[in-house]
Order: structure tokens, then C-alpha cells, then sequence
């Protein structure tokens, strides 16, 4: 059955490179202890310009324009782009180094908002945050790491200087990569579903504190 063997291919994917999904889960962690600190360095009017950069729910409500489905649509097209970005660093050398990278930036974003909503509205921020924050980001955190996963188990680091980046495509295992990449790729889009779904009406409930400022 198709289903078997898509479980065996995430099992076998995820035993045979599980390094890579260390790694990247890692950086991920990293990031997500870093957001918070940031917070500190800022003053209020930064941090809201960061939070609106971090959270494409925040990015659309706290502007004139803003139309509830709008969130649902920043949300897809924003996994979508990532998914781009990370496939292409499959033909990159240095794409193997920037992976890790992209995992800690998506990291700190995440913490970020978290911390934010947290230091700002007590409670309220952290209820807020576990309701229409972690949902989503169950997805796509997961989506993302595997799919980094995929991309860096279907190359091999070629040791050149870091001006020659291009090259290094393989062929290997190319079958199994593409339906794994395909099904974290839907992850991702389920979990930009969910934010769609999810952040107007459960962190619309923080735009009172924006409102007082």
C-alpha cells in the first residue's frame, strides 16, 4: 500500500540521516531561545516593526488595509517561498551551511513573536501565543525540517571554495526525495492553513494592547 511505503521511506529517510534532522533541529531550537533575547534591545516601536516582519498575521492587521483572508493567502504564499528557497539550496554547495541558517532565522521569527506577546500581555500573551501560535508552527516546523532534510541527504559536499557555489546536483535517491519532498511540503501548507484559519481569530484578540499604544 502507498501509505506503507511512504512510512517506511520516513522511517528509513529519518534513520539514515537523522544527523541532518539533529542539526536542523538545532538550529531551530537556537533560534527560538535567541528570539526572546532580542526583545531586551529594542524599544517598542522596533519591536512591533519586527513582530510585523515575523508574524504575517501582525504584518496584515496592523494596517489599514487589512481583510481577514488576506492572512490565510500571506500564509501560503510565505511556506511556498520558503519551499522554493530550500530546494534551490539543493544545487547550491554552500546551500548545505545555509540550511541550518534558515531553520534559526524561522527560529528566532518564531520565538520573537512568542516573547513579544508574552512580556507585553502576561498571561493573556502566553494564551494567545498557545492557541493561535503553536498550532500552525507544529506543521510547519516539522514540514520545514524534513524537507531540509531531504535536500541535504540528496547532495554531497563538495569541499571548494565557497566563490564556487554552483554545482552539485545528484541523482541519487531522487524518487524517494521527491515524495518526501512533496509530503513535507504539504505539512507546510497545512500548518499556513491552520495560521490562515487560526491567527485572525485568536490573536485578533491582541489588538486591543496595539490599539491603547
Amino acid at each position: 500500500m502507498l501509505l506503507i511505503r511512504i512510512y517506511r521511506m520516513l522511517t528509513d529517510h529519518f534513520k539514515n540521516f537523522f544527523l541532518y534532522y539533529l542539526i536542523l533541529t538545532l538550529a531551530l531550537v537556537s533560534g527560538i531561545v535567541i528570539g526572546p533575547l532580542l526583545i531586551k534591545i529594542f524599544n517598542l516601536e522596533s519591536k512591533i516593526r519586527i513582530l510585523r516582519l515575523a508574524n504575517p498575521y501582525f504584518s496584515l492587521a496592523l494596517t489599514s488595509s487589512y481583510l481577514e483572508n488576506s492572512v490565510l493567502r500571506a500564509s501560503i504564499v510565505q511556506q511556498i517561498y520558503l519551499v522554493l528557497v530550500i530546494c534551490l539550496m539543493g544545487f547550491l554547495n554552500v546551500g548545505f551551511y545555509i540550511l541550518p541558517l534558515v531553520l534559526l532565522a524561522k527560529g528566532i521569527t518564531l520565538g520573537f513573536t512568542v516573547g513579544f506577546l508574552v512580556s507585553n500581555m502576561g498571561l493573556k500573551g502566553l494564551v494567545l501565543s498557545i492557541g493561535g501560535i503553536y498550532p500552525q508552527n507544529l506543521f510547519i516546523l516539522a514540514g520545514l525540517i524534513g524537507l531540509g532534510a531531504v535536500v541535504m541527504s540528496t547532495k554531497e559536499v563538495v569541499r571548494k571554495p565557497l566563490s564556487r557555489v554552483f554545482i552539485n546536483y545528484h541523482k541519487g535517491r531522487s524518487n524517494d526525495a521527491i515524495v518526501l519532498g512533496i509530503l513535507y511540503t504539504i505539512i507546510l501548507l497545512i500548518g499556513a492553513i491552520l495560521e490562515g484559519v487560526l491567527s485572525p481569530r485568536i490573536l485578533g484578540l491582541s489588538l486591543d494592547y496595539f490599539i491603547k499604544l
